[in-house]
């Protein structure tokens, strides 16, 4: 299967050999809404997800992370959507280049408790929060238009990852 989307940045030296990170975001979607992650910090949006630690299936990290941001504690996959690369400066590691491949999945939240934030999302302020989908796009392009640096980041892929959501589903 092929990519939804491939994002280098020619903005940075990328080296002859990249480190890779994996992670598994997912898509909620429940009477036109979307929900997202809304970083207080950033003041922009993104799909719930993070990354895959060692010995840990895609599932079960979507699971766990579904768990921690959102309170998702039953959830039901719909269907795996595809995945995107990106080469990028590292959000946490200043300075270093990574190829980031994320996963994909729809799901629909059946119960949900109390989310569990690790330290530096509470740090960012993130909320789970249903918005709508052009909400959401044109808060992150407001933010992202404002930034003197012309670099991708984190914010940049996921504002073009939620017009891909937006066309693929209608929204």
């Amino acid at each position: 299967m092929k990519p939804l989307m491939v994002i280098t940045d020619t903005l940075v030296k990328i080296p002859p050999r990249i480190d890779s990170r994996e992670a598994v975001r997912a898509i909620i979607l429940h009477d036109g809404l979307i929900l997202l992650m809304y970083s207080e910090k950033d003041q922009m949006y993104g799909t719930p997800g993070g990354g895959i630690i060692l010995n840990e299936s895609k599932l079960d990290t979507l699971y766990r992370e579904l768990l921690e941001e959102v309170g998702a504690k039953s959830v039901k996959i719909l269907e795996y959507a595809g995945y995107t690369e990106e080469i990028r400066e590292s959000r946490s590691l200043e300075g270093k280049v990574l190829k980031i491949i994320s996963y994909y999945y729809v799901v629909d939240v059946l119960h949900f408790i109390s989310s569990s934030l690790e330290e530096h999302e509470e740090e960012m302020g993130l909320v789970p929060t249903w918005t709508t989908i052009d909400t959401a796009i044109a808060q992150n392009l407001k933010i992202l238009e404002s930034y003197n640096d012309a670099r991708i980041n984190f914010y940049s892929t996921q504002t073009e990852m939620l017009k891909y959501i937006k066309s693929r589903f209608g929204l």
